[in-house]
């Protein structure tokens, strides 16, 4: 099921590369800080650092695709309701992969990317001491600001901002459904491959 809904994306990604449409291509790095828009989930888990690594390409235009892997992982510590004083260690991994169509608009000192698409999320969060799992995956919306500027040759500073919602449909004692999803402000290196 996975492979049918990343095939279509890759292919994509490989034929612009292939056919001689994509003008520019590069890889970027990036980490920074995750925050989520659950309310419970920023209780328990604090801000997160997520990890990028993507690929872009270009085409001659303004208008390019990219795509690659942002891995969240952090420990928490949930606590009983009604007064208990039970604490239970909790880990939680996830796991994205971005489908992202962009605008470049290039301005005289730095380059600006509006991008959206889709992001295929897995998730699994670890109730250490009770042996409980809630794992799961979800494609969601994802949309993505990203501005950057050359600092020597082929290499470029860059800084990126991401949105997006992972509502797993699962519920808990504190909120109907859980938000995997948030904001994410990351800065790092861009390399341009040509």
């Amino acid at each position: 099921m996975r492979a049918r809904r990343i095939g279509p994306a890759l292919t994509l990604i490989l034929g612009l590369a292939a056919s001689g449409a994509a003008q520019e291509a590069g890889l970027h790095i990036a980490s920074g800080a995750f925050l989520a828009n659950d309310a419970v989930c920023r209780e328990i888990y604090g801000a997160t650092v997520p990890l990028m690594a993507e690929i872009w390409l270009k085409t001659k235009g303004p208008f390019g695709v990219s795509s690659g892997l942002t891995w969240l992982a952090d420990g928490g510590l949930a606590i009983a309701q009604g007064g208990g004083s039970e604490e239970y260690p909790l880990k939680l991994r996830r796991a994205t992969i971005p489908l992202i169509a962009f605008y470049q608009l290039d301005l005289k000192a730095v380059h600006l990317r509006f991008g959206a698409g889709l992001g295929i999320h897995k998730y699994r969060e670890l109730w250490t001491t009770k042996d409980i799992v809630y794992e799961g995956s979800k494609v969601s919306p994802r949309f993505v600001f990203q501005a950057w500027k050359r600092l020597a040759g082929r290499l470029s500073f860059i800084g990126t901002f991401v949105y997006e919602g992972v509502s797993t449909g699962a519920g808990s004692v504190l909120a109907s459904s859980v938000d995997l999803g948030g904001y994410q402000l990351l800065g790092g290196v861009s390399y341009r491959l040509f």
